[in-house]
This record gives structure tokens, sequence and C-alpha cells, in this order.
């Protein structure tokens, strides 16, 4: 293997060490460790970093978030859910948090429940077209194909 190989090797082994060691007692520490793993891919290992930040610190709406799409990346709905409805108590203000809520829903074939969500946010952030579209996602699985097409308008003038 050539010398530059070995070093480049090297030195994508030392950033990776470098982003998964943890320091325990520093809960915003071990949210960014997850967002960057989460970032590149590796969901569970993001989750277990949340976990960890949420054992110290269980009121941080930015962990629970980020841990609910961890966990949807993973295809682990149930548990996503748990994790936005958290974040939602915790900032009932988040659009964000409510349509990947809902985003989740639909994935359970909880449709209403979704449309709910997606509404919720819509109310307050109006003119959020991910929230429209999966509005629309949901109308659609309940049958409701005008008000489908009608959110989807609404999503691509957002």
């Amino acid at each position: 293997m050539p010398a530059f190989l070995k070093l480049n090797m090297n030195m994508q082994f030392q950033a990776a060490k470098a982003v998964t060691d943890v320091e325990p007692e520093n809960a915003q520490h071990l949210t960014r460790q997850g967002v960057n793993l989460a970032e590149d891919g590796f969901f569970a290992k993001a989750v277990s970093r949340f976990d960890q930040a949420i054992r110290l610190q269980p009121d941080d709406y930015t962990t629970w978030y980020n841990r609910g799409d961890a966990l949807a990346n993973l295809k682990c709905y149930e548990d996503a859910l748990e994790s936005f409805d958290q974040a939602v108590k915790l900032q009932p203000d988040s659009y964000a948090a409510w349509t990947f809520r809902g985003v989740v829903l639909i994935y359970l074939e909880r449709y209403q429940a979704a449309l709910e969500s997606c509404d919720r946010a819509l109310a307050i952030q109006p003119n959020d077209a991910e929230a429209w579209m999966f509005r629309g996602v949901a109308l659609q699985r309940l049958g409701w194909y005008k008000l489908a097409y009608a959110s989807y308008e609404r999503a691509m003038h957002a």
C-alpha cells in the first residue's frame, strides 16, 4: 500500500475517533456527536449518543428531535414517534417536529393522525412546503384525492 494511502487512512481513522470519543459529562457534546454520526449515515451509533445525552439532559428539544430523525432512518417508527412526541412536548411551536411526526405517522399508516400533525405544523408555519406535501400524502392515503392535490399544489408554491 502506498504511503500516502496509509497516511490518508490514518487521518480518516483519527477523524472518526475524534467524532466518536465521548465526553459523558457534556450532553451538548453528545448531541453534536450524534448529529455528526447521523449525517455520516451511522444512525444506530447516533441514537446511542442521543440516548446518552438524554440521560444527562432529558429536556433538550434538539436531542429528542434528532433522535427521532435517526430512528426514522433506521425504520424504527414507533420509537421515532415517541421522540417526536417528546420534542413537540418540549417545543410545541416547532413546525419541523410536527411535520416529521406526521411523516412517521404516515409510515405507521396512521393517516388521520398524520394529517392532524401536518395541520399543526401549518398552523405554525403556513408556507412550509414539506408540511403541505406530507399533508397531501396523508390525504391521498385517506382517499381524499381533491384535497390531496390541493395540498400538493400549495407545496409547489410555498
